[in-house]
């Protein structure tokens, strides 16, 4: 196996890789995404998901941001906001 720069592998008496050390002057980025994705993973299995329809009337019915003439109309859902 080539040679990484900011890994080292440590190897059992058999040669089998049993631990993998990243060093952080090479590899920070790589490490910081991969936590966030485990985090994001473990929120996802826990997550309680509404529909956009419950969403856009839960908004609407709080900040009046469909104006009546555009509800129903395929132009309410394609509309940006400043």
């Amino acid at each position: 196996m080539d040679k990484l720069a900011g890994i080292t592998f440590e190897k059992d008496p058999l040669g089998k890789i049993k631990k993998v050390t990243l060093d952080m002057k090479h590899h920070a980025q790589f490490i910081e995404d991969y936590l966030d994705h485990l985090k994001i993973t473990a929120g996802k299995k826990d997550a309680n998901f509404i529909s956009w329809e419950n969403v856009k009337a839960e908004l609407d019915k709080k900040h009046g941001v469909i104006p009546k003439k555009l509800q129903g109309s395929s132009r309410a859902q394609g509309r940006k906001t400043a």
